[in-house]
């Protein structure tokens, strides 16, 4: 169709924005990070929630088998096994889990295995102390369930502390300046201790995915996008067009 026909061009022309300077960090910022750091040889994992959509909206891949995820199974938690799985398999490769504060949460014990057995890789973490795709879900039918861990200055959980009390690393980051050097950080200790390495990045506690069931419930969230599409029916014309 024309539609379908057009869709290689737009890709190349309607990047969204992802260069926000903004504190809390913006979670499109993360993924242009990850982006610019990490190498196309690098091997992710990602399982379900708004930080795997945001994942796929935003961050570049550029060989197959080389963005692993769950096939919207809904396994909270698969990401940390997957690493110790991935890097078993390709111990050569730099492995990266891309995952969010609940995620973590559900399976972090597997971080002790992955020390007992020198296995290496990194977590980059999007905190936002949220069960971000429950409450954005919600949203639609006016509901505000509590469906979040916030204390301690709003983000709840030290998840560094957690990483070091099982014999791993981890680095919080709240300024987005901050973000490659802990990369780099992460990528260096992970290989030369032989543990895990988290970077726990704060990001906007209440940040929303692009997403719908039908393409006229997509909206996009960041006003001053004036790249993205806006979609109506099976058309799509550029902001400001």
């Amino acid at each position: 169709s024309g539609w379908a026909a057009q869709v290689p061009d737009r890709r190349e022309q309607l990047e969204r924005r992802t260069d926000y300077d903004d504190v809390p960090i913006k979670p499109q910022r993360v993924f242009q990070e990850i982006n610019e750091f990490f190498d196309a040889d690098t091997v992710f994992v990602t399982a379900i929630g708004l930080y795997q959509i945001w994942s796929g909206q935003f961050q570049e891949v550029y060989k197959p088998r080389h963005y692993l995820i769950c096939g919207q199974a809904g396994p909270l938690g698969w990401e940390i096994p997957a690493c110790i799985g991935v890097k078993t398999a390709a111990p050569d490769k730099t492995v990266v889990g891309v995952l969010g504060d609940y995620s973590f949460q559900f399976l972090m014990e597997e971080i002790a295995v992955a020390c007992q057995y020198e296995v290496p890789f990194v977590l980059v973490m999007l905190n936002n102390a949220y069960l971000g795709l429950i409450r954005q879900a919600e949203m639609k039918y006016e509901m505000n369930t509590d469906v979040d861990i916030a204390f301690d200055e709003s983000y709840g959980i030290d998840h560094v502390k957690v990483m070091e009390g099982m014999g791993a690393f981890g680095r919080r980051v709240s300024e987005p300046d901050d973000i490659a050097s802990a990369f780099a950080w992460a990528h260096e200790t992970a290989e030369r201790e032989r543990r895990p390495v988290l970077v726990e990045i704060l990001i906007e506690r209440e940040a929303n995915a692009s997403m719908g069931l039908a393409l006229d419930d997509i909206k996009e969230w960041e006003p001053d996008d004036t790249n993205a599409p806006v979609v109506t029916g099976t058309t799509a014309t550029t902001v400001g067009d």
